[in-house]
Protein backbone atom coordinates (compact mmCIF):
# COMPACT_ATOMS: atom_id res chain seq x y z
CA UNK A 1 0.00 0.00 0.00
CA UNK A 2 2.82 2.42 0.86
CA UNK A 3 4.60 1.50 -2.37
CA UNK A 4 1.41 2.11 -4.40
CA UNK A 5 0.82 5.50 -2.77
CA UNK A 6 4.39 6.68 -3.26
CA UNK A 7 4.33 5.48 -6.89
CA UNK A 8 1.15 7.46 -7.60
CA UNK A 9 2.82 10.57 -6.16
CA UNK A 10 6.16 9.91 -7.94
CA UNK A 11 8.02 10.07 -4.62
CA UNK A 12 11.23 8.13 -5.37
CA UNK A 13 12.58 8.36 -1.83
CA UNK A 14 9.36 6.95 -0.44
CA UNK A 15 9.40 4.17 -3.04
CA UNK A 16 12.83 3.07 -1.83
CA UNK A 17 11.75 3.21 1.83
CA UNK A 18 8.58 1.23 1.15
CA UNK A 19 10.63 -1.49 -0.57
CA UNK A 20 13.44 -1.67 1.99
CA UNK A 21 11.54 -1.51 5.27
CA UNK A 22 8.34 -2.67 6.87
CA UNK A 23 6.62 -0.01 8.95
CA UNK A 24 5.55 -1.53 12.32
CA UNK A 25 2.46 0.70 12.26
CA UNK A 26 1.12 -1.23 9.26
CA UNK A 27 1.72 -4.58 10.95
CA UNK A 28 -0.24 -3.54 14.04
CA UNK A 29 -2.96 -1.90 11.95
CA UNK A 30 -3.28 -4.98 9.74
CA UNK A 31 -3.56 -7.33 12.72
CA UNK A 32 -6.18 -5.13 14.37
CA UNK A 33 -8.19 -4.43 11.20
CA UNK A 34 -8.31 -7.91 9.71
CA UNK A 35 -8.60 -9.54 13.14
CA UNK A 36 -11.81 -7.57 13.71
CA UNK A 37 -13.05 -8.35 10.20
CA UNK A 38 -12.46 -12.09 10.74
CA UNK A 39 -14.16 -11.93 14.11
CA UNK A 40 -17.20 -10.16 12.64
CA UNK A 41 -17.37 -12.62 9.75
CA UNK A 42 -17.00 -15.65 12.02
CA UNK A 43 -19.69 -14.45 14.43
CA UNK A 44 -22.11 -13.68 11.59
CA UNK A 45 -21.47 -17.10 10.02
CA UNK A 46 -22.00 -18.87 13.32
CA UNK A 47 -25.27 -17.05 14.00
CA UNK A 48 -26.63 -17.90 10.54
CA UNK A 49 -25.33 -21.50 10.50
CA UNK A 50 -28.82 -22.93 11.05
CA UNK A 51 -29.84 -21.62 7.59
CA UNK A 52 -27.32 -23.87 5.81
CA UNK A 53 -23.67 -23.86 4.87
CA UNK A 54 -24.01 -21.68 1.74
CA UNK A 55 -26.06 -19.06 3.54
CA UNK A 56 -23.66 -19.09 6.50
CA UNK A 57 -20.64 -18.50 4.25
CA UNK A 58 -22.42 -15.71 2.37
CA UNK A 59 -23.46 -13.92 5.55
CA UNK A 60 -19.97 -14.29 7.01
CA UNK A 61 -18.31 -12.83 3.90
CA UNK A 62 -20.78 -9.96 3.83
CA UNK A 63 -20.07 -9.12 7.48
CA UNK A 64 -16.32 -9.35 6.85
CA UNK A 65 -16.40 -6.94 3.94
CA UNK A 66 -18.89 -4.59 5.60
CA UNK A 67 -16.31 -3.99 8.34
CA UNK A 68 -13.53 -3.91 5.74
CA UNK A 69 -15.46 -1.18 3.87
CA UNK A 70 -15.71 0.82 7.09
CA UNK A 71 -11.89 0.84 7.38
CA UNK A 72 -10.87 0.68 3.71
CA UNK A 73 -8.89 3.95 3.87
CA UNK A 74 -7.07 3.24 7.15
CA UNK A 75 -3.72 2.26 5.58
CA UNK A 76 -3.23 5.28 3.27
CA UNK A 77 -4.65 7.62 5.94
CA UNK A 78 -2.03 6.30 8.38
CA UNK A 79 0.71 7.21 5.89
CA UNK A 80 -0.61 10.75 5.36
CA UNK A 81 -2.15 11.74 8.70
CA UNK A 82 -0.31 9.79 11.41
CA UNK A 83 -2.12 10.15 14.73
CA UNK A 84 -5.09 11.77 13.00
CA UNK A 85 -5.52 8.78 10.69
CA UNK A 86 -8.74 7.52 12.28
CA UNK A 87 -10.43 10.92 12.02
CA UNK A 88 -9.29 11.31 8.40
CA UNK A 89 -10.43 7.79 7.52
CA UNK A 90 -13.89 8.42 8.96
CA UNK A 91 -14.17 11.68 7.00
CA UNK A 92 -13.19 9.94 3.76
CA UNK A 93 -15.66 7.11 4.51
CA UNK A 94 -18.42 9.69 4.82
CA UNK A 95 -17.29 11.53 1.69
CA UNK A 96 -17.32 8.26 -0.28
CA UNK A 97 -21.03 7.79 0.51
CA UNK A 98 -21.03 5.44 3.51
CA UNK A 99 -20.60 1.70 4.00
CA UNK A 100 -23.22 0.47 1.51
CA UNK A 101 -21.89 2.68 -1.28
CA UNK A 102 -18.29 1.69 -0.52
CA UNK A 103 -19.25 -2.00 -0.58
CA UNK A 104 -20.33 -1.67 -4.21
CA UNK A 105 -16.70 -0.81 -5.06
CA UNK A 106 -14.85 -2.88 -2.47
CA UNK A 107 -16.42 -6.21 -3.43
CA UNK A 108 -15.30 -6.11 -7.11
CA UNK A 109 -11.77 -5.09 -6.05
CA UNK A 110 -11.65 -7.89 -3.48
CA UNK A 111 -12.91 -10.43 -6.01
CA UNK A 112 -10.19 -9.33 -8.47
CA UNK A 113 -7.49 -9.59 -5.80
CA UNK A 114 -8.64 -12.99 -4.53
CA UNK A 115 -9.69 -14.77 -7.71
CA UNK A 116 -8.33 -12.78 -10.66
CA UNK A 117 -5.04 -14.68 -10.51
CA UNK A 118 -6.86 -17.83 -11.60
CA UNK A 119 -7.06 -16.25 -15.06
CA UNK A 120 -3.52 -14.92 -15.32
CA UNK A 121 -1.59 -16.97 -12.72
CA UNK A 122 -0.08 -13.85 -11.12
CA UNK A 123 -1.54 -13.41 -7.61
CA UNK A 124 1.06 -10.82 -6.49
CA UNK A 125 0.28 -8.66 -9.51
CA UNK A 126 -3.47 -8.83 -8.82
CA UNK A 127 -2.90 -7.88 -5.19
CA UNK A 128 -0.76 -4.89 -6.23
CA UNK A 129 -3.34 -3.72 -8.78
CA UNK A 130 -6.07 -3.96 -6.12
CA UNK A 131 -3.98 -1.83 -3.73
CA UNK A 132 -3.42 0.69 -6.51
CA UNK A 133 -7.18 0.88 -7.19
CA UNK A 134 -7.82 1.73 -3.53
CA UNK A 135 -5.03 4.33 -3.57
CA UNK A 136 -6.39 6.06 -6.68
CA UNK A 137 -9.85 6.09 -5.10
CA UNK A 138 -8.37 7.49 -1.87
CA UNK A 139 -6.49 10.22 -3.75
CA UNK A 140 -9.58 11.29 -5.69
CA UNK A 141 -11.59 11.61 -2.46
CA UNK A 142 -8.82 13.42 -0.61
CA UNK A 143 -8.35 16.06 -3.30
CA UNK A 144 -11.92 16.98 -4.11
CA UNK A 145 -14.74 18.76 -2.27
CA UNK A 146 -17.73 16.99 -3.77
CA UNK A 147 -19.12 13.74 -2.44
CA UNK A 148 -20.25 10.40 -3.81
CA UNK A 149 -24.04 10.02 -3.43
CA UNK A 150 -25.06 7.59 -0.70
CA UNK A 151 -27.02 4.52 -1.82
CA UNK A 152 -29.10 4.23 1.36
CA UNK A 153 -29.43 7.16 3.78
CA UNK A 154 -31.15 7.17 7.15
CA UNK A 155 -31.87 10.62 8.56
CA UNK A 156 -29.27 13.20 7.50
CA UNK A 157 -26.33 10.82 7.84
CA UNK A 158 -24.83 11.24 4.34
CA UNK A 159 -23.10 14.38 3.06
CA UNK A 160 -25.26 17.14 1.58
CA UNK A 161 -24.87 17.37 -2.21
CA UNK A 162 -24.59 20.63 -4.11
CA UNK A 163 -26.18 20.57 -7.56
CA UNK A 164 -24.77 23.36 -9.68
CA UNK A 165 -27.14 24.75 -12.30
CA UNK A 166 -27.47 27.91 -14.34
CA UNK A 167 -26.04 29.57 -17.43
CA UNK A 168 -23.23 27.84 -19.30
CA UNK A 169 -21.47 31.19 -19.76
CA UNK A 170 -22.48 33.42 -16.82
CA UNK A 171 -19.98 36.14 -17.76
CA UNK A 172 -18.23 38.46 -15.32
CA UNK A 173 -19.68 39.04 -11.84
CA UNK A 174 -22.54 36.51 -12.14
CA UNK A 175 -25.49 36.22 -9.76
CA UNK A 176 -25.26 33.20 -7.45
CA UNK A 177 -28.39 31.84 -5.76
CA UNK A 178 -28.43 29.07 -3.15
CA UNK A 179 -31.84 27.38 -3.03
CA UNK A 180 -32.70 25.10 -0.08
CA UNK A 181 -36.15 23.57 0.16
CA UNK A 182 -37.82 21.27 2.71
CA UNK A 183 -35.98 22.11 5.95
CA UNK A 184 -38.59 20.34 8.13
CA UNK A 185 -37.32 21.88 11.36
CA UNK A 186 -38.70 20.11 14.40
CA UNK A 187 -37.95 16.61 13.07
CA UNK A 188 -35.05 14.32 13.91
CA UNK A 189 -31.89 15.24 12.04
CA UNK A 190 -33.07 18.68 10.90
CA UNK A 191 -30.44 20.54 12.94
CA UNK A 192 -27.68 18.50 11.33
CA UNK A 193 -29.09 19.29 7.88
CA UNK A 194 -29.15 22.99 8.74
CA UNK A 195 -25.52 22.86 9.85
CA UNK A 196 -24.73 21.40 6.43
CA UNK A 197 -26.59 24.29 4.80
CA UNK A 198 -24.69 26.81 6.91
CA UNK A 199 -21.35 25.27 5.93
CA UNK A 200 -22.28 25.45 2.24
CA UNK A 201 -23.34 29.09 2.64
CA UNK A 202 -20.08 30.01 4.36
CA UNK A 203 -18.01 28.28 1.68
CA UNK A 204 -19.93 29.44 -1.41
CA UNK A 205 -20.99 32.94 -0.25
CA UNK A 206 -24.02 33.25 -2.58
CA UNK A 207 -25.72 36.57 -3.30
CA UNK A 208 -28.86 35.29 -1.59
CA UNK A 209 -30.09 32.13 0.16
CA UNK A 210 -33.60 31.15 -0.95
CA UNK A 211 -35.60 29.01 1.47
CA UNK A 212 -38.16 27.16 -0.62
CA UNK A 213 -40.82 26.22 1.90
CA UNK A 214 -41.69 23.42 4.34
CA UNK A 215 -39.48 25.16 6.87
CA UNK A 216 -41.14 23.78 10.01
CA UNK A 217 -43.12 20.70 10.99
CA UNK A 218 -44.41 22.04 14.31
CA UNK A 219 -44.94 25.38 16.04
CA UNK A 220 -42.22 24.47 18.53
CA UNK A 221 -39.68 24.87 15.72
CA UNK A 222 -40.46 28.56 15.16
CA UNK A 223 -37.67 29.84 17.48
CA UNK A 224 -35.24 27.45 15.78
CA UNK A 225 -36.25 28.81 12.37
CA UNK A 226 -35.57 32.36 13.51
CA UNK A 227 -32.17 31.36 14.91
CA UNK A 228 -31.11 29.68 11.68
CA UNK A 229 -32.22 32.62 9.53
CA UNK A 230 -30.09 34.94 11.70
CA UNK A 231 -27.08 32.61 11.39
CA UNK A 232 -27.41 32.39 7.61
CA UNK A 233 -27.80 36.17 7.33
CA UNK A 234 -24.31 36.64 8.73
CA UNK A 235 -23.00 35.33 5.40
CA UNK A 236 -25.73 36.10 2.83
CA UNK A 237 -29.17 37.72 2.58
CA UNK A 238 -32.03 35.26 3.17
CA UNK A 239 -35.40 35.20 1.38
CA UNK A 240 -38.17 32.69 1.95
CA UNK A 241 -41.51 31.36 0.70
CA UNK A 242 -43.90 29.01 2.57
CA UNK A 243 -44.65 25.37 1.80
CA UNK A 244 -47.61 23.14 2.55
CA UNK A 245 -46.16 22.14 5.96
CA UNK A 246 -45.98 25.83 6.92
CA UNK A 247 -49.61 26.58 6.01
CA UNK A 248 -50.97 25.79 9.47
CA UNK A 249 -48.74 28.44 11.06
CA UNK A 250 -48.35 30.73 8.04
CA UNK A 251 -48.62 34.04 9.89
CA UNK A 252 -46.17 32.94 12.59
CA UNK A 253 -43.67 31.62 10.03
CA UNK A 254 -43.78 34.88 8.06
CA UNK A 255 -43.39 36.92 11.25
CA UNK A 256 -40.46 34.77 12.41
CA UNK A 257 -38.59 35.19 9.12
CA UNK A 258 -39.15 38.95 9.06
CA UNK A 259 -38.17 39.40 12.72
CA UNK A 260 -34.90 37.60 11.94
CA UNK A 261 -34.30 40.21 9.17
CA UNK A 262 -35.09 37.77 6.39
CA UNK A 263 -37.01 38.77 3.26
CA UNK A 264 -40.55 37.35 2.96
CA UNK A 265 -41.03 36.97 -0.79
CA UNK A 266 -44.86 36.68 -0.81
CA UNK A 267 -45.00 40.27 0.51
CA UNK A 268 -42.77 41.78 -2.15
CA UNK A 269 -40.23 40.64 -4.75
CA UNK A 270 -36.49 40.88 -4.44
CA UNK A 271 -34.41 42.71 -7.07
CA UNK A 272 -30.84 41.55 -7.50
CA UNK A 273 -28.67 43.15 -10.20
CA UNK A 274 -31.21 42.84 -12.99
CA UNK A 275 -32.91 39.69 -11.68
CA UNK A 276 -36.37 39.90 -10.14
CA UNK A 277 -37.17 37.10 -7.67
CA UNK A 278 -40.87 36.58 -6.92
CA UNK A 279 -42.53 34.54 -4.23
CA UNK A 280 -45.98 34.70 -5.82
CA UNK A 281 -46.94 34.49 -9.47
CA UNK A 282 -47.53 37.81 -11.23
CA UNK A 283 -47.88 38.63 -14.90
CA UNK A 284 -44.95 40.11 -16.74
CA UNK A 285 -43.10 40.08 -20.04
CA UNK A 286 -39.65 38.80 -20.89
CA UNK A 287 -37.35 41.75 -21.36
CA UNK A 288 -34.08 43.13 -20.09
CA UNK A 289 -34.94 42.04 -16.55
CA UNK A 290 -34.97 38.30 -15.95
CA UNK A 291 -37.71 36.92 -13.72
CA UNK A 292 -37.33 33.98 -11.35
CA UNK A 293 -40.15 32.42 -9.34
CA UNK A 294 -39.04 30.96 -6.01
CA UNK A 295 -41.72 28.35 -5.33
CA UNK A 296 -42.33 25.28 -3.23
CA UNK A 297 -44.44 23.10 -5.52
CA UNK A 298 -43.12 22.46 -9.03
CA UNK A 299 -46.68 22.16 -10.38
CA UNK A 300 -46.69 25.96 -10.75
CA UNK A 301 -44.25 25.75 -13.67
CA UNK A 302 -46.73 25.74 -16.53
CA UNK A 303 -48.68 28.71 -15.18
CA UNK A 304 -45.39 30.51 -14.45
CA UNK A 305 -44.34 30.06 -18.09
CA UNK A 306 -47.66 31.54 -19.22
CA UNK A 307 -47.00 34.55 -16.96
CA UNK A 308 -43.61 35.21 -18.52
CA UNK A 309 -41.12 33.73 -16.03
CA UNK A 310 -37.70 32.70 -17.31
CA UNK A 311 -36.74 30.53 -14.32
CA UNK A 312 -38.54 28.60 -11.59
CA UNK A 313 -36.97 26.89 -8.56
CA UNK A 314 -39.04 24.43 -6.54
CA UNK A 315 -38.82 21.47 -4.17
CA UNK A 316 -41.60 19.60 -2.34
CA UNK A 317 -41.18 16.22 -4.08
CA UNK A 318 -37.84 15.21 -2.46
CA UNK A 319 -36.87 13.53 -5.72
CA UNK A 320 -39.25 10.75 -4.76
CA UNK A 321 -36.79 9.70 -1.98
CA UNK A 322 -36.64 6.21 -3.50
CA UNK A 323 -35.20 6.19 -7.02
CA UNK A 324 -35.30 2.85 -8.82
CA UNK A 325 -34.56 4.21 -12.29
CA UNK A 326 -34.35 7.40 -14.36
CA UNK A 327 -36.34 7.57 -17.59
CA UNK A 328 -36.19 10.66 -19.82
CA UNK A 329 -35.18 12.94 -17.00
CA UNK A 330 -37.74 11.69 -14.47
CA UNK A 331 -37.21 9.65 -11.28
CA UNK A 332 -39.34 6.54 -10.93
CA UNK A 333 -41.46 5.40 -9.14
CA UNK A 334 -41.94 8.99 -7.88
CA UNK A 335 -42.82 10.22 -11.37
CA UNK A 336 -45.95 8.04 -11.30
CA UNK A 337 -47.17 10.35 -8.53
CA UNK A 338 -45.99 13.64 -10.05
CA UNK A 339 -44.66 14.26 -13.55
CA UNK A 340 -42.26 16.85 -12.09
CA UNK A 341 -40.26 14.28 -10.11
CA UNK A 342 -36.92 14.97 -11.76
CA UNK A 343 -34.03 17.44 -11.65
CA UNK A 344 -34.79 19.83 -14.53
CA UNK A 345 -37.53 20.63 -17.03
CA UNK A 346 -37.83 23.17 -19.86
CA UNK A 347 -40.75 24.69 -21.73
CA UNK A 348 -40.95 27.67 -24.07
CA UNK A 349 -37.42 28.88 -23.23
CA UNK A 350 -38.19 28.71 -19.49
CA UNK A 351 -36.43 26.36 -17.07
CA UNK A 352 -37.61 24.61 -13.91
CA UNK A 353 -35.08 23.28 -11.39
CA UNK A 354 -36.51 20.90 -8.79
CA UNK A 355 -34.47 20.27 -5.64
CA UNK A 356 -34.46 16.88 -3.90
CA UNK A 357 -34.65 18.78 -0.62
CA UNK A 358 -32.48 19.42 2.41
CA UNK A 359 -34.27 17.09 4.86
CA UNK A 360 -37.29 14.79 5.17
CA UNK A 361 -40.18 14.10 7.52
CA UNK A 362 -39.78 10.40 6.64
CA UNK A 363 -36.02 10.03 7.22
CA UNK A 364 -35.07 7.38 4.63
CA UNK A 365 -33.70 7.72 1.08
CA UNK A 366 -32.51 5.28 -1.56
CA UNK A 367 -30.29 6.51 -4.44
CA UNK A 368 -31.69 10.01 -3.85
CA UNK A 369 -29.13 12.28 -2.13
CA UNK A 370 -30.27 15.30 -0.19
CA UNK A 371 -29.23 18.44 -2.02
CA UNK A 372 -29.26 22.21 -2.39
CA UNK A 373 -29.20 24.04 -5.70
CA UNK A 374 -26.48 26.58 -6.49
CA UNK A 375 -27.56 28.59 -9.54
CA UNK A 376 -25.05 30.80 -11.33
CA UNK A 377 -26.79 33.26 -13.66
CA UNK A 378 -25.70 35.97 -16.04
CA UNK A 379 -26.46 39.34 -14.52
CA UNK A 380 -28.90 41.77 -16.08
CA UNK A 381 -28.90 45.56 -15.76
CA UNK A 382 -27.16 46.47 -12.49
CA UNK A 383 -29.28 47.58 -9.57
CA UNK A 384 -28.93 47.37 -5.83
CA UNK A 385 -30.15 44.44 -3.77
CA UNK A 386 -33.48 45.72 -2.45
CA UNK A 387 -37.11 44.91 -1.89
CA UNK A 388 -39.36 46.07 -4.67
Amino acid sequence: MAFALSTVRSDLAAIVRSRDSRDPRFVALGIRKYGLCLLAGGCAAAISSTAGTACSIGVGLLAFYALEARHVFDFPATIDYGRRARTASRALHRRAGGTLTILTRVLPIAAFMLFGWLANGRPRRNFAVGCLAVILWYESLRRREDTTPCVLELGSSAPLAIRRVGDCDPGPDPIRLLYASDLHLGTCGASRAMRDLLRVTVRERPDVVLLGGDMIDSARALPELGAWVRRLRRFAPVAAVPGNHDARWLAQVASTVKEAKGHWLPDRPLHLRGLRIDGTRTRGTRGDQRRLLCAHRPEVFESAVALGYDLVMAGHLHGGQMIVCDVRGRHYPGAFYSRWTGPEFTKAQATLWVSRGLHDTLPIRFRCPREVLLATLRRGPPSALQGG
